[in-house]
């Protein structure tokens, strides 16, 4: 019986044991089956997350879409979106943001740059735009004008040139639009045109005023000191061509009054058409030989009459800015004419092609002027050509007799030694202290004069036309 005791007990303990081992493994089935399904939800999710990256990156939102994706927020997966894309979803917005901005302002500043372009173009008519700092004034001078050279009185006719100045090369840049400062109706103009804009936008005063800051409404800085460009010429078969050489050169210039002064007694309607064609602000002016100097055997003083002529226009009628005396047959490097502007007194520089050196320079040794380089010195004092050299304006008023001898050969230096008092450390050097060259006495071969056209042959031609633009002496 005890033993059947015994049995019974150990066979009550198995069954206890088994229940509760059963108990056991179905927890352990469960947590497997938790884990198993929250392993599916989160590679599940991953995948998801994975495609809507992919989506997000092939296609950025729209205004339109971040509104619809914000109205439907509520959703499960536009909530799953937020949590695991936040950074996407930020940059979709700031992306979305900055190009309605963009927009908007390019819209606003386009619509403002046409009505302030309006505005200023009722107001002030045509606008041009030039580089360098201003444009060229507007020289007038009286119609005609009578003096006296030697041989007796003379009237000397002028024209001005009316056509406006073009752009120019170096220095600062900018457009010479007026300012709307400067003309109240302008001003009010532009107001109006504000008001007009502002409805349209949603832009404050203040953003209109700002908008309206960054218009390319300029105004024109200080201009740069006048150059005054003193030509002498004279009737022969290569005058019109030498001039429209010339000519075209100084139209890159800035600032310039071109003073033609030509040794005749009357002007020649052709050198006037040339000038006005090529637009440069100039004097066209007669200034002839005095007879005795004409009737010598010997070298005649060309050109002499002439650049007293011009000198004494300057004293008429300047009173700042440079001179110089450039002949029509030279060649030069504009950038000459922008160093000389700055000439305190005198300025010089080396000029080639002059003479069997090949080149006329003063001579700078440790940085001051030692002398001068010359195939001919003639015991001058300056041995310069005459394109080696300017003065300024204020200097030369100071020196009311100083003038341009009638001696063949002695004409830079007389007229430089007419300048005394005149100290070598008061003379600018320019083209890089004497070390580059930028003007040539380059003189054109001279042509014979032309054969006399056959009127009765070529009376219906063109020819008759281009006869008429030769120049014989």
């Amino acid at each position: 019986m005890k033993g059947g005791g015994a049995y019974i007990n150990i066979g009550s303990s198995s069954s206890s044991i088994n229940s509760s081992g059963s108990g056991s493994g179905s927890k352990m089935t469960l947590g497997k089956s938790v884990k198993m399904y929250l392993t599916i939800f989160i590679a599940t999710t991953c995948i998801y997350m994975v495609l809507y990256q992919y989506h997000m990156s092939r296609e950025p939102f729209s205004p339109s879409e971040v509104g619809k994706h914000q109205e439907k927020s509520s959703s499960s997966s536009y909530i799953a979106s937020y949590l695991w894309s936040p950074i996407s979803l930020l940059m979709a917005n700031n992306l979305t943001s900055n190009n309605a901005t963009t927009t908007t302002t390019t819209t606003v500043a386009t619509t403002t740059v046409s009505n302030v372009d309006q505005v200023q173009e009722s107001s002030f008519g045509s606008i041009q735009s030039v580089s360098l700092a201003a444009t060229r004034p507007t020289l007038t001078s009286s119609s005609a004008s009578a003096s006296a050279s030697g041989g007796g009185a003379h009237k000397t006719a002028t024209t001005t040139s009316t056509t406006p100045a073009p752009a120019t090369i170096g220095s600062a840049v900018t457009a010479t639009t007026r300012s709307t400062k400067a003309n109240p109706s302008a001003k009010k103009a532009t107001a109006n045109a504000a008001k007009a804009l502002a409805p349209s936008t949603s832009m404050s005063q203040s953003q209109l005023d700002a908008a309206h800051k960054i218009q390319p409404t300029f105004v024109a800085a200080s201009q740069p000191p006048p150059l005054y460009i003193i030509t002498p010429t004279y009737r022969r078969p290569e005058q019109l061509a030498e001039l429209t050489r010339l000519g075209y050169t100084l139209k890159h210039v800035a600032n310039l009054l071109w003073l033609v002064i030509e040794d005749a007694n009357k002007t020649n309607p052709l050198v006037a058409h040339t000038l006005d064609r090529i637009g440069v602000p100039y004097e066209y002016m007669v200034a002839p030989m005095p007879e005795k100097y004409k009737q010598t055997k010997k070298a005649k003083p060309r050109g002499v009459s002439n650049r007293n002529r011009g000198l004494e226009y300057l004293r008429q009628h300047a009173t700042e800015g440079v001179l110089y005396f450039a002949d029509d047959d030279n060649t030069y490097d504009i950038s000459i004419f922008e160093q000389m502007r700055y000439i305190s007194k005198v300025g010089m520089w080396p000029v080639g092609l002059v003479t069997k050196t090949g080149v006329s320079s003063p001579i700078i040794r440790n940085g001051k002027l030692d002398g001068y380089y010359d195939g001919w010195i003639g015991g001058r004092k300056y041995p310069v050509d005459m394109a080696g050299f300017a003065v300024n304006i204020k200097f030369l008023r100071q020196r009311p007799h100083a003038q341009m001898p009638f001696k063949p050969g002695y004409e830079e230096d007389g007229f430089l030694r007419s300048l005394a008092p005149l100290d070598n450390n008061e003379i600018d050097l320019l083209a890089d202290e004497c070390r580059d060259i930028l003007t040539w006495h380059t003189q054109t071969k001279k042509n014979p004069p032309a054969q006399a056209l056959n009127k009765t042959r070529y009376s219906n031609t063109n020819l008759v036309h281009i006869d008429k633009l030769l120049v014989r002496p």
